[in-house]
């Protein structure tokens, strides 16, 4: 069967290690196709409107930008097309509406699998989807990972563990290396550094 794959995620901006892991996920799951989806607006952020931030186009346009290299990557305007609060949930729905004969991949990071039990309708993307989960080395146990498996574990179908490399990389950092007027060389890709540049993005 056919494996499509999800990443979901403000990526604000992305960066270098959003692409590794994404690689990573695509070659230990067998993907035909990666889909990056910008979200609108993170459910666990409302109410919370950071300054100086990318608008949601904006950070679409540097996804854009940032896997148009690669022949497994692509990207979804869907949760800016359908605006408000972005649920993971309506997005497989969608993404089930397009792809009806393969199996949908969910990846997320091993920090938001801990979370994972609040999202919103989360047993049903469990039913929907595979969840997969971006291993963090350090983060958690052994033991707290089998006791996670245990707990997203939905019809006998339980997590798989994506391993990819130590990063230590946020979107926070880049932009608060650009609002401080330091560079974010190799942090992202070029074609992203040069957006933020032309656009004045995460400027004090």
């Amino acid at each position: 069967m056919t494996r499509i794959g999800i990443i979901g995620g403000s990526f604000n901006p992305i960066h270098i290690a959003h692409l590794i892991i994404a690689d990573r996920f695509v070659e230990q799951m067998g993907l035909a196709s990666c889909y990056f989806v910008p979200a609108f607006q993170t459910p666990f952020k409302v109410g919370h409107p950071p300054s100086h931030d990318a608008t949601p186009e904006q950070r679409l346009a540097m996804v854009q930008s940032a896997v148009v290299l690669n022949r497994y990557f692509h990207t979804s305007d869907v949760e800016i097309r359908r605006g408000g609060v972005s649920y993971t949930i309506d997005t497989i729905k969608y993404m089930h509406s397009l792809h009806p004969d393969a199996e949908l991949c969910l990846l997320i990071g091993s920090d938001q699998a801990i979370e994972f039990v609040r999202w919103k309708d989360w047993h049903e993307i469990l039913r929907m989807a595979q969840l997969c989960i971006a291993r963090r080395p350090f983060l958690l146990t052994p033991e707290q990972e089998e006791r996670m498996d245990e707990a997203l574990t939905i019809d006998d179908r339980s997590p798989i563990w994506i391993n990819a490399p130590l990063l230590e990389l946020s979107s926070t950092e880049i932009r608060r290396r650009v609002a401080e007027g330091r560079t974010a060389n190799y942090m992202t890709v070029k074609a992203v550094i040069d957006y933020i540049r032309e656009q004045g993005l995460y400027s004090k």
